[in-house]
């Protein structure tokens, strides 16, 4: 509605600032790519990569990544998420955090650079040789 619309709006603009003229807002990008595996006639393996840019700082999460447990120990895991950290990375994500509970799903994404925040989660960030800034 277009009262919900300039509700959202002003409170944007409390929260942002505005800029010189009062009018512009940060704008917001958000981008989701999923990435697939197959064994050349079906899916095998799937990652769906997040990124989240305010135009001042970009981060990015992994999320569903799962692997046909017939596919698993093959490396399919590890080429999906390299696969989304690159996207991620090219898109100008600073962080990637995922959400692991399992403490085997724990040392796969530690195997491949995350590190242990809080709680559930782990972040990762770039490494600028290997994922040059965009």
């Amino acid at each position: 509605m277009s009262a919900d619309r300039s509700g959202i709006t002003r409170l944007l603009r409390h929260l942002h600032g505005a800029d010189a003229e009062g009018t512009t807002l940060p704008r917001v990008r958000q981008e989701a790519q999923t990435f697939v595996a197959t064994d050349g006639e079906q899916v095998v393996g799937l990652v769906v990569a997040t990124l989240v840019d305010y135009g001042v700082e970009a981060y990015g999460s992994v999320e569903e990544l799962v692997v046909d447990p017939e596919f698993r120990g093959q490396g399919t895991g590890r080429s999906l998420l390299d696969r989304s950290l690159t996207w991620l990375a090219a898109s100008g994500a600073e962080v990637v955090f995922v959400s692991a509970l399992d403490e085997d799903v724990i040392d796969f994404y530690a195997s491949a650079g995350f590190k242990r925040t809080t709680g559930p989660w782990l972040a990762w960030v770039p490494d600028a040789k290997r994922y040059p800034a965009p």
